[in-house]
């Protein structure tokens, strides 16, 4: 992949734009991989939210987003839609490793 300047071409820029997105989707996959190996030191579903975790973390990257030169409120904003997946896949996988399972059907018993 070139860099931004080097490109000669719309398509070069265009390809460089894929070859980065695949690797935030490949960093977000390996970010759940994280997530999920959580639940084992969770002792119960309500542990899995952690509010004060999500609040300390949250200055760090608005930080990185400063110092990569991005807007810190976008990058917050983009985490605030993260966060909450994250936490959600993580409740299923406990309650599938620790917990009772999710039903299948929609939730109809």
């Amino acid at each position: 992949m070139k860099t931004p300047d080097a490109c000669a071409s719309l398509a070069d820029i265009r390809l460089g734009i894929d070859t980065l997105d695949a690797e935030i989707v490949a960093l977000l996959g390996r970010r759940l991989d994280y997530v999920l190996a959580a639940a084992r030191f969770k002792t119960d579903e309500a542990s899995i939210p952690a509010p004060e975790r999500v609040a300390a973390m949250m200055p760090d990257r608005r930080r990185w987003a400063e110092q990569a030169g991005l807007d810190p409120d976008f990058v917050a904003g983009l985490f605030d839609i993260l966060i909450p997946w994250f936490i959600q896949r993580q409740i299923i996988h406990w309650r599938q490793q620790y917990g009772q399972p999710q039903p299948t059907d929609g939730g109809a018993a």
